[in-house]
């Protein structure tokens, strides 16, 4: 399958050359389509005509050329001459297979021969061609060197077009390019051989693509057969068979879209004369109008038609009296000032019309909204993964040349983007060349830092480096957060888990566990600590039924008596009549009874109490317990054993309601009390140590299970408790005091006896 999808891979545009067209026989130019190039009127095809896509490549490879010969009909020259070969009959634009003296140049033997030719205007040569005449050198080897150049060309001081060493045979063509192509106005040829030979050229062509050819001047019916000529970019139409005076032939011109000549320089002269010369080598009498007049205001100074100044100028005689200007032929083609009714042929100048179908280069796009006329815009645009290097937009001149060289397109590879940890990247093109995409990604938990996006840019490099992918990291948690504890053991990256606690005394309110998301935020709010506030519990359910009962009691000052609870004691009331309302409803006739405890300021005396309903523990949780067993306070003259009594309630008025249980047991009193006065809400707190917290008297245990055992002390720490203990003897003490007395005698023993027998 993939050898038969590449191939079938089609080809891009093979390119074209300027002032050519190329035709295909399948436009979408899959595999096997065939590109026929043919060139515009006046140019020649150097190269491949026809060209196939096989596997995506053009083949045979190489873009012809369509180019023009420059060097025909110019002034040539050379070092000497031999019989009828003259120089001109180089480019006289008849070749042939062997020497004949009437169409091949000829030198005499020279050490080092040269012929050369003046193009009279600088040209971007690309490439020379030599037909040679008589074989050289007896079949030996000979070196013949191309320069290129604006020097004279007989020294030998031009620029090297291109050398080749080899055998010159009769006839042969040898095409020697100039890489890249060279501008110059001469081209010269010479022979490097160690014995004196002769030089023969039956042809030589100088190719360039950059020339205005005559087939895109303007032309008439009217106009004489060979009359065309272009210099410079501009047209000149070579009238002599209709002699007119000077308005009336400057009337012609302008009437065809020209002038006459109305302007000079030393090159511009040069190829006027040049082309006079060629065409009237026999009449040297012939007089051609230019477009100068003498100025009117001033008759020492010449103004062109145009109504400029002239400033060059090659006046035969300067000195005359006439109104207008010729070149004049029987003066070498100078000028000479002549009366303008005089009837003489002219030269109209034109500007070319287009520039022709300029280059395409290969994978390229051309747009030509307007066509190749002059003023038109071409613009120009690489296919997918190539880099436009040159101008993106060129515009036709009125010289008939375009204003910017041709660009090229560069195909352009960066390579595979480099891979990161964590993460990956996708070619959103599907390809690594010019202007491709690559887009990367951190996997889950991760986040890219840098740029995500890159481009294949022109050095062949993407455009940055490769992003990297860091753990997401949540927000740090707050050290003191309404109270809570927080233990992240493993930092606050993704994935990690916060545990939230609380210290004693508080309740969480939220979640315990937060976790951090990939998002970078944590899996929910942070929770807060609650203070815990004391709670009540509701009496237990009992028949209906109302007991009063009147109990009259004197008391003294509280003594803080040992318990068998945890609780803080309850604040008894000092009154002298208490009266006691208890009222127990149905389940279905009230709510619970809370204790109201507003009014505990009004009491005289320092007492202790115990809210019911609250436990005080050293760890969570929290437990709601049974009412605790209250021992009363009795004076120590008289002690007496009272049964226990539960405070369920208080009432606002200096009265308690008080829950006699049916069960009583007598409890344990230590034998020696001291009166002591407490402090308002103190509290006695169990050490670690004991045995079983939390255990009320006469009610089970929640932890265990279990009954406690009320007649049996716990060791409760209290800095105002006072107890007095019996000494007992350390056994201990006193053997590890016998075991050292015994060590040290038998020391003591060993050390004599050594002494002595050391002696």
């Amino acid at each position: 399958f993939h050898l038969l999808l590449f191939a079938e891979l089609p080809c891009s545009f093979p390119g074209s050359p300027a002032h050519s067209t190329v035709v295909f026989s399948n436009v979408n130019l899959t595999h096997g389509t065939v590109a026929s190039y043919s060139c515009e009127r006046g140019f020649e095809l150097l190269g491949p005509a026809r060209r196939v896509c096989d596997k995506g490549t053009w083949m045979p490879e190489g873009i012809p050329f369509c180019v023009l010969n420059v060097a025909a009909g110019k002034a040539p020259m050379q070092i000497s001459t031999e019989a009828s070969g003259a120089p001109q009959k180089a480019i006289d634009g008849s070749t042939s297979a062997f020497f004949t003296p009437e169409t091949c140049s000829l030198t005499k033997a020279e050490r080092s021969p040269w012929w050369y030719v003046n193009l009279l205007e600088p040209y971007m040569v690309q490439l020379v061609r030599l037909d040679f005449g008589k074989s050289c050198c007896g079949n030996k080897p000979a070196t013949v060197v191309v320069r290129v150049g604006n020097n004279r060309p007989d020294l030998g001081t031009n620029p090297i077009c291109n050398r080749f060493t080899g055998l010159l045979e009769e006839g042969q063509p040898l095409f020697l390019p100039c890489n890249p192509p060279m501008p110059g106005a001469f081209v010269s040829v010479h022979l490097e051989t160690n014995i004196p030979n002769q030089l023969s050229i039956c042809e030589a062509f100088v190719y360039t693509d950059q020339a205005l050819p005559i087939e895109r001047c303007p032309s008439f019916r009217d106009q004489p057969p060979g009359a065309l000529a272009s210099y410079n970019g501009k047209c000149y139409i070579f009238y002599n068979r209709q002699p007119l005076n000077f308005l009336d032939s400057l009337s012609f011109c302008r009437s065809r879209g020209g002038t006459l000549i109305s302007e000079s320089n030393p090159a511009l002269q040069g190829f006027i004369s040049w082309e006079l010369w060629r065409r009237h080598r026999s009449d040297v009498t012939s007089q051609y109008w230019m477009g100068a007049v003498r100025d009117a205001d001033d008759r020492n100074n010449w103004k062109w038609v145009n109504g400029e100044e002239v400033t060059v100028s090659f006046w035969n005689h300067p000195e005359g009296d006439e109104d207008c200007a010729r070149f004049d032929g029987s003066k070498g083609w100078l000028w000479s000032d002549t009366n303008c009714n005089t009837m003489l042929n002219f030269i109209c100048q034109h500007q070319p019309k287009t520039c022709g179908r300029p280059e395409q280069p290969p994978n390229s796009t051309m747009i030509a909204l307007n066509g190749f006329e002059v003023g038109a815009q071409i613009k120009y645009a690489c296919d997918s993964n190539h880099l436009l290097v040159g101008p993106s937009t060129r515009t036709c001149l009125d010289t008939g040349f375009y204003n910017e060289f041709p660009p090229v397109c560069k195909y352009i590879e960066c390579g595979l983007p480099a891979s990161i940890p964590h993460g990956s990247y996708d070619l959103i093109n599907g390809t690594v060349g010019y202007l491709s995409l690559v887009k990367y990604s951190c996997h889950e938990g991760y986040e890219i830092i840098g740029r995500a996006l890159l481009t294949c840019d022109f050095d062949e490099r993407w455009n940055g480096p490769p992003p990297r992918c860091e753990i997401v990291e949540c927000d740090t948690l707050p050290g003191n957060y309404y109270n809570t504890i927080i233990s992240a053991p493993n930092g606050t990256y993704y994935g990690s888990r916060v545990e939230i606690s609380c210290p004693n005394g508080y309740r969480l309110e939220g979640p315990r566990i937060l976790s951090c998301l990939a998002t970078g935020q944590w899996s929910s709010a942070l929770p807060r600590c609650i203070k815990l506030e004391p709670t009540t519990v509701a009496p237990p359910p009992s028949p209906s039924t109302t007991v009063t009962t009147t109990t009259t009691t004197t008391t003294q000052k509280p003594k803080t008596i040992p318990t068998t609870t945890t609780k803080r004691p309850y604040k008894i009331s000092t009154t002298t009549s208490t009266t006691t309302t208890s009222t127990t409803s149905t389940p279905n006739s009230g709510g619970p009874q809370h204790p109201d405890l507003t009014n505990e300021a009004d009491s005289d005396e320092e007492v202790t109490y115990v809210v019911p309903g609250t436990v005080r523990e050293e760890f969570p949780p929290r437990r709601t317990i049974r009412p605790p067993v209250l021992i009363p306070k009795k004076p120590i003259s008289t002690p007496t054993t009272h049964s226990p009594t539960i405070i369920y309630s208080t009432s606002t008025s200096k009265s308690s309601s008080v829950y006699i249980p049916t069960r009583s047991r007598t409890p344990y009193i230590p034998s020696t009390l001291e009166t002591t006065t407490t402090t308002r809400n103190t509290q006695n707190i169990l050490l670690n140590a004991h045995p079983q917290d939390n255990e009320i008297a006469d009610s089970v245990n929640i932890r265990h299970n279990q009954v406690p055992n009320v007649n049996i002390p716990y060791s409760v720490e209290n800095s105002d408790r006072k107890e007095t203990k019996e000494a007992k003897l350390n056994l201990g003490a006193i053997v590890a005091l016998g075991a050292f007395g015994g060590f040290v005698f038998l020391a003591a023993v060993i050390t004599t006896i050594v002494i002595l027998v050391r002696r």
